[in-house]
C-alpha cells in the first residue's frame, strides 16, 4: 500500500508541475512577447530557450539527446514552432522523458 500511495503522491506531483510549467509559460507569454506585436510562430536556438526559461546549451543538448522538443534544420541552425514548445511544455517538458526512461529501465 505504501507505493501505492507514494506513485499516487508522484502523479499529484507531476499533475502540479505541469499545470505550474503551463501558468509560468502563459505568464512570460504575456509579458515578453506582448512587446512584439503579433507572437512568434518560429524560433531559432536561443528564442525557444528564452521561450522554455533554460539555457541554450541546455537545450543544445536535449535536440543531442532527442529530448528536445520537435525541430528543423534550417540551413545552419534549429528553428522550434511555438505549437511544438508548448505541446512539449504541457506534456512535462524534460520530465516526461525521464519518467519515459525510468519506465523502460524497469
Amino acid at each position: 500500500m505504501r507505493a501505492s500511495n507514494t506513485t499516487s503522491r508522484l502523479s499529484d506531483f507531476e499533475q502540479l508541475a505541469r499545470a505550474a510549467a503551463a501558468a509560468i509559460c502563459k505568464e512570460f507569454n504575456a509579458k515578453e512577447f506582448a512587446k512584439l506585436g503579433e507572437p512568434r510562430t518560429w524560433f531559432d536556438l536561443q528564442g525557444a530557450a528564452a521561450y522554455l526559461a533554460i539555457g541554450e546549451q541546455t537545450l543544445s543538448r536535449y535536440v543531442k539527446e532527442h529530448t528536445a522538443p520537435a525541430s528543423v534544420k534550417v540551413g545552419g541552425g534549429r528553428r522550434f514552432h511555438r505549437n511544438d514548445l508548448d505541446s512539449w511544455i504541457r506534456a512535462g517538458g524534460i520530465l516526461a522523458f525521464k519518467k519515459a526512461e525510468d519506465t523502460n529501465a524497469n
